[in-house]
């Protein structure tokens, strides 16, 4: 038996875990997937915070109208830009005001065709659209009255009031 055994000749156990060179392969992968679905995330969210003000703006719209024949009587729902550029709904009292989100702002709102670029016009009504006490919507042309709202970057969503008073 050999007394001169040093550690050099005993097996050492193995050490688990990552190298260096692995975890910045695995931070690298990370990242050009991040750097490719953000944009495609931040498009996604911009179209939903969008149809969700218009499904907003037509439900209100219908509740115009219903308030209209109800109550029997004329309800103007008025698109209004106040002095510090916020954007709202308002129904002259018949119903609570709709504060329009900011996913709007930097882009343009349509009313009956008509294009107001939300920055550069000043505060005030941007249209109306008014039902009477039957639910049709009276004034704004024959055809049908669209209140379109366009994200700064495009997207766009309509909302249309036929003579009729009903609401797409």
């Amino acid at each position: 038996m050999d007394i001169s055994m040093t550690r050099r000749d005993k097996a050492l156990p193995r050490q688990a875990g990552f190298t260096l060179i692995e975890v910045m392969v695995v931070v690298a992968i990370v990242g050009i997937g991040s750097a490719i679905g953000i944009p495609s995330y931040l498009q996604w969210n911009e179209r939903y915070q969008l149809r969700q003000v218009t499904s907003e703006l037509r439900s209100n719209l219908l509740q115009a109208r219903m308030a209209a024949k109800n109550r029997n009587i004329i309800v103007n729902a008025a698109i209004v830009k106040a002095a510090d550029n916020t954007l709202t709904l308002g129904f002259g009292g018949a119903l609570a005001p709709m504060t329009i989100p900011s996913v709007v702002a930097g882009g343009n709102v349509m009313v009956g065709g008509v294009a107001t670029d939300f920055v550069i016009s000043g505060p005030g009504v941007l249209g109306t659209i008014t039902f009477n006490q039957q639910g049709l919507r009276v004034a704004g042309g024959l055809g049908a009255q669209a209140v379109t709202l366009i994200s700064p970057n495009g997207t766009a969503y309509t909302v249309s009031v036929s003579p009729s008073g009903k609401i797409n």
